[in-house]
């Protein structure tokens, strides 16, 4: 998947999607948030710090569509966000990837000593929790050491798990904390500058460091980050763009789409913080995020849980991005996280708008040229993934629209007619009154009726016995009305 030359990395690709954020950036957008606000102040004596603070914050675009603070809390506070950490930790790494000092398939060994006795690990298997390392270690939480001290000792003293490197996933901070020596190494700089250089000064982050468990040399690369919550939104601003904010490439878009995909393969999940978790436990990892949603291998949701409850996520088929500003037990504040993502799900629609199916010379037609899938009678109909369908049978088609980056809308069913010879009437059939009419038909009806376009899409139906229909706002042209047994055909004029 990685090419040592780096070449597909730094190709700068015009995606369809751009498009899409030209959209809806800048703009704010006027939903209802009440429901929201209400969850938020009936959760707070669970959630909040102190049974009382609390922050939630939704970005569209580059745009904050909604901002509260519970309790004390306001822009300006400041707390550590423990495994939200990785996030921005996997995005410095990505940006030194980027820029040539470092290779995914570069080994421990061949920067750091300490580590020749142990089985050659990648920093790809680092960066994925898949090293063979074990999830903790007393050596990334000792304040008394630096980063340097703490990885040698990692490499000496702290025993490998029973998988080999590249085998099994196991999540924690030992790895990361590796690959933050293998970056001071890299480039000669400490790791908090080179937070400072490569992520902060361009997001413009003034207000978070790698002091958010006390200040240290030892930076806990995997947890140690402490933050404000308009400051963190900026870094998803940038990657919910695609690496740009402002105008500026902090990333290539190649490098986010590759940090948000799938890096664990088909190995076992040994060890995962979900485990307990129905919703959650079988989720795969990138670098720095848990996968949530994705379709068709396109990562469409993502995020980076810490343990205390802090919890920002992206979703790409809403173009939004969430932080959830809390500092409570990840446990108790999980099950308020639950609703309040369905809430904001079923406030904010899909960006994508429906694919619409209309009747071409005997065949159905989607409103996208690419990306379809159809299906009857909700069945999947496997093979047919065209702009177009000849329908075989009567019944209701539908199709779905997947986008490039995995979104995926569905349109309204097509309740389609398929007409045979001996159900057409005689063209001088007088059933129907006056034919042609421009405003009103009269018919003898038994048990209902339907009305249906000449290519049998069903327009009208009512299991009343009428015998007088307002047809003034059917377009001109032909049109078929089924009632009992019988199939009368008519005009509609100008």
């Amino acid at each position: 998947m990685w090419s040592k030359d780096k070449q597909h990395l730094n190709m700068k690709k015009t995606m369809v999607f751009v498009a899409l954020w030209a959209l809806t950036s800048g703009v704010k957008a006027q939903f209802n948030f009440e429901p929201v606000t209400q969850l938020l102040n009936d959760s707070i004596g669970v959630i909040g710090q102190a049974g009382q603070n609390c922050g939630f914050m939704i970005v569209q675009g580059d745009s904050i569509i909604y901002e509260k603070y519970l309790g004390s809390w306001d822009s300006q506070t400041y707390q550590p966000i423990a495994s939200g950490s990785k996030i921005l930790s996997m995005a410095l790494m990505m940006r030194l990837i980027d820029e040539g000092y470092l290779h995914p398939n570069d080994t421990v060994q061949n920067f750091i000593p300490s580590f020749g006795g142990k089985p050659f690990m990648t920093l790809h298997q680092l960066m994925s929790h898949t090293s063979g390392l074990p999830g903790q270690s007393q050596y990334i939480s000792d304040n008394s050491y630096t980063l340097q001290q703490a990885v040698d000792s990692i490499g000496l003293k702290t025993p490998m798990t029973a998988f080999a490197p590249g085998t099994a996933f196991q999540y924690g901070g030992v790895s990361m904390h590796v690959a933050g020596r293998m970056a001071e190494i890299a480039t000669g700089v400490s790791w908090d500058s080179l937070f400072r250089q490569k992520i902060a000064l361009p997001l413009g982050m003034i207000h978070t460091d790698y002091a958010g468990l006390g200040a240290t040399g030892n930076f806990r690369i995997a947890g140690g980050v402490g933050t404000t919550m308009p400051d963190f939104s900026k870094l998803l601003i940038m990657l919910l763009q695609y690496g740009r904010i402002n105008n500026i490439e902090v990333l290539d878009s190649q490098i986010v789409r590759v940090m948000q995909s799938d890096q664990t393969g088909e190995v076992p999940l040994i060890g995962t913080p979900y485990f307990n978790d129905a919703l959650r436990q079988n989720l795969r990892y990138g670098y720095g995020i848990w996968i949530e949603e994705a379709t068709n291998g396109e990562t469409t949701q993502y995020g980076s849980q810490g343990a205390f409850g802090f919890t920002p996520w992206i979703d790409r088929c809403r173009n939004i991005a969430c932080v959830f500003f809390v500092r409570k037990s990840l446990g108790l504040v999980q099950p308020t996280h639950t609703r309040l993502r369905n809430l904001v799900e079923q406030i904010i629609p899909l960006k994508l708008q429906k694919p619409v199916i209309t009747a071409v010379a005997g065949q159905l037609q989607s409103s996208y040229s690419f990306g379809n899938q159809w299906y009857f009678n909700g069945s999947l109909m496997s093979e047919e993934t065209g702009q177009f369908v000849t329908p075989s049978q009567n019944g209701k088609y539908s199709v779905k629209f997947i986008s490039e980056e995995g979104c995926e809308v569905f349109s309204d069913d097509y309740n389609y007619m398929l007409l045979s010879e001996a159900e057409l009437p005689l063209s001088g059939d007088t059933a129907v009154y006056p034919n042609p009419a421009r405003t009103v038909i009269y018919f003898e009806c038994e048990n209902g009726f339907r009305i249906m376009s000449s290519t049998g899409e069903l327009l009208i139906e009512s299991s009343q016995d009428v015998n007088r229909i307002n047809i003034s706002e059917l377009p001109a042209g032909l049109y078929f009305l089924q009632t009992g047994n019988r199939t009368v055909r008519f005009v509609k004029s100008w």
